[in-house]
């Protein structure tokens, strides 16, 4: 009788929630027009950071709104964005006893006819290099080496308490401040200095002054010294005739104040380094140029510029402190394909800027129920339901799959007893079968490749992982001696073969995918203990001192081609960042030789070679990427095959031309 009851009461509020969701997304599409596209979403309306997001779908909305200097295009090559154009060059700062000195070296250098410009002032000789090879740079100061340029020192100072205050008061007070040539702060109880000339009695006045006793020590290291201070300079050049959706021109002003926040900031940005490096920036030619020195040679800095996007200046000017409310609060205009036209905590509409009017205009529906989605579907007013539940796959025959943000890897630490082994690592990787993983596991997962960068790149190789073969690697633990026993482990006479294996806690599919791993290399003979670990910080903490055996972690995909700080000898001792302790002094030239590459046309060459001499080590085994899946009714643009690879929102916006992003030759 209740069952009765309350199939007559539910079947009339039924039918008026489908009256009420017809007549809404009626009206709505109405504002749109025939060319939306109608989004389905269960979480809740995004703050739309566009430098944090919190879900996939919330960093493709940012995209379609704020566009980056640069951009990775379709076909992964860098492409243009607010910038059309950049160019490397290079400063070398020569400072000498007085000036009349530093011009009969400056006389000297314009005769050899290799520099874009020279200038003297005061004590000091500014050169500029077009280029970034550092033999013109060499070259230029052996013709001036007999003048005796003063050597440029590299200090660091750390305090356990915070400096900048003590620093401030001693450069404003002391009479030696001008022998301090460049400052950068490293956090707040931290910087690095650059000192010209013989500068003991500024050491000694800057450590009394920042030593306040014992309880505030003072540490000052040297960095090292050279013969001059060598400044990387990168160009970029703001397109003309790029607006903001409130209709004012985009300036290199809106990038320098955006790179200024970001790189002061400590938001957890992609490429996160490059930003640190910045010495400073210039606004130049009117407004059109972005001039950007940088504080040492680092050739994979232009990538930083890739997908990070801008704002206008006027809006940091506002939000000196922005914070995830400020974004919920206040939309920063963008430049984008699409501009914001409404916004509330239930839905969102996007329209085309003033050149895209041929692109499509969204409707994002927020905090949409089981019910809704069901209604929506039934009655064919939505289009694209994200992300897609097993009940949605049933209705909708077009699944979309994005890119791949990261992928999952277990890291060997190559010390340990057993996993030092180079061979037994192969094993290891041979006895793991990721297509049974893949089919195990929930969600939508890809098949990841053995290379040490992002897919889909242009220097990405797709270097293939090692396939399935458990026979051969029981083959290559018996060569090494260690057959397995009548219980099928893997054993020599003192010991098994046994390791453990680390795991973040409070994540299912790393705890099951752990767990398969397990089941996995038991086959092969190794016994493996599971150890979860609840804190990221305690997480951390341990792979830097390098108290695990193998560890089981997200390895999230950046635009860089730089590697160093993951394999380089010189972070393989606790506390630094090669975690899994590969040493090997050829590896660490060319993965100097790579960090200082500044040519994109030159890196994939470089990182064939590095791949070619690091993965046959073994260091890491790649397992699967992770995607988001939405589903899709038939028809919708950009999902007319499920082969698609990379569906974003953008495939569904009008294509615009594609053009080729081309280093300036020096002027």
């Amino acid at each position: 009788m209740i069952l009765a009851r309350t199939l007559i009461l539910g079947f009339p509020l039924l039918i008026a929630a489908l009256a009420w969701w017809s007549a809404e997304t009626s009206r709505r599409s109405h504002v749109q027009g025939k060319d939306g596209i109608v989004v389905m979403l269960p979480q809740n309306a995004p703050a739309l950071n566009p430098f944090l997001p919190d879900t996939e779908v919330e960093r493709q909305i940012s995209d379609l709104v704020h566009e980056p200097l640069l951009r990775i295009g379709a076909e992964g090559t860098l492409q243009p964005g607010l910038a059309d154009s950049w160019r490397w060059s290079q400063d070398v700062t020569c400072w000498f006893t007085d000036e009349a000195t530093a011009k009969r070296a400056l006389v000297r250098l314009q005769a050899q006819g290799h520099l874009a410009s020279a200038r003297v002032k005061g004590n000091a000789l500014l050169l500029s290099f077009g280029e970034t090879a550092i033999t013109g740079v060499q070259q230029a100061l052996e013709v001036i080496a007999d003048l005796q340029p003063q050597p440029a020192a590299f200090w660091r100072i750390e305090r356990q308490t915070p400096l900048r205050e003590d620093w401030d008061r001693f450069t404003a007070t002391s009479t030696l401040i001008g022998q301090i040539q460049r400052v950068w702060f490293d956090g707040t109880n931290a910087c690095e200095f650059v000192v010209s000339g013989p500068a003991q009695r500024l050491l000694d006045e800057l450590r009394v002054a920042l030593d306040s006793g014992p309880q505030q020590p003072c540490s000052l290291t040297l960095l090292g010294e050279m013969g001059a201070l060598v400044e990387p300079v990168l160009d970029l050049d703001i397109r003309a005739g790029r607006f903001w959706h409130d209709g004012k021109p985009v300036t290199a002003e809106d990038a320098r104040a955006t790179l200024e926040f970001l790189r002061t900031s400590d938001w957890p940005l992609p490429n996160r380094d490059a930003l640190w490096h910045i010495q400073f920036m210039q606004v130049q030619n009117d407004g059109s140029r972005l001039h950007v020195t940088f504080r040492k040679r680092y050739g994979p800095a232009l990538a930083s510029f890739a997908g990070l996007p801008m704002l206008p200046a006027a809006w940091w000017h506002r939000h000196p402190a922005a914070s995830k409310a400020d974004f919920s609060r206040e939309s920063p205009p963008g430049a984008g394909r699409h501009r914001i036209a409404t916004r509330n905590a239930r839905s969102l509409i996007l329209m085309p800027g003033r050149h895209e009017q041929e692109a499509p205009r969204f409707l994002f529906n927020f905090s949409v129920s089981p019910l809704m989605t069901q209604i929506g579907m039934r009655t064919r007013t939505v289009d694209l339901i994200w992300p897609a539940a097993a009940a949605d796959r049933a209705h909708f025959t077009q699944m979309r799959f994005t890119p791949p943000r990261q992928r999952l890897v277990v890291l060997w630490n190559t010390r340990h007893e057993i996993l030092q082994n180079t061979r037994f690592r192969e094993a290891l990787g041979l006895a793991t079968d990721t297509s049974s993983l893949i089919r195990a596991l929930p969600g939508r997962l890809g098949h990841a490749d053995a290379s040490l960068f992002a897919p889909g790149l242009w220097f990405s190789t797709r270097a293939e992982r090692l396939p399935f073969d458990l026979e051969k690697a029981r083959t290559i633990l018996a060569d090494e001696g260690w057959p397995r026993d009548v219980e099928g482990l893997a054993r020599r006479a003192d010991r098994s073969f046994r390791f453990t294996l680390l795991t973040p806690a409070g994540d299912a599919l790393h705890r099951r995918a752990a767990e398969l791993l397990v089941e996995q290399w038991r086959k092969l003979g190794a016994q493996v203990t599971l150890e979860s670990i609840s804190e990221e910080q305690t997480l951390a903490q341990r792979l830097r001192e390098h108290r695990f055996d193998a560890v089981l972690v997200d390895q999230r995909f950046e635009v860089s081609w730089d590697q160093l700080p993951w394999w380089h000898s010189s972070q393989a001792s606790p506390g630094g960042t090669n975690f899994c302790g590969i040493t090997d002094p050829q590896i660490d030239l060319q993965l100097e030789a790579l960090a200082g590459e500044f040519d994109p046309v030159h890196v994939p060459a470089r990182v064939r070679e590095l791949e070619a001499k690091l993965l046959p080590l073994h260091p890491l085994l790649t397992l699967f990427t992770t995607h988001d899946e939405a589903a899709a009714v038939p028809g919708l643009p950009g999902s007319e095959s499920a082969a698609v690879p990379g569906w974003t929102l953008r495939t569904l916006a009008a294509p615009a031309p594609v053009l080729q992003l081309k280093p300036r030759i020096a002027e």
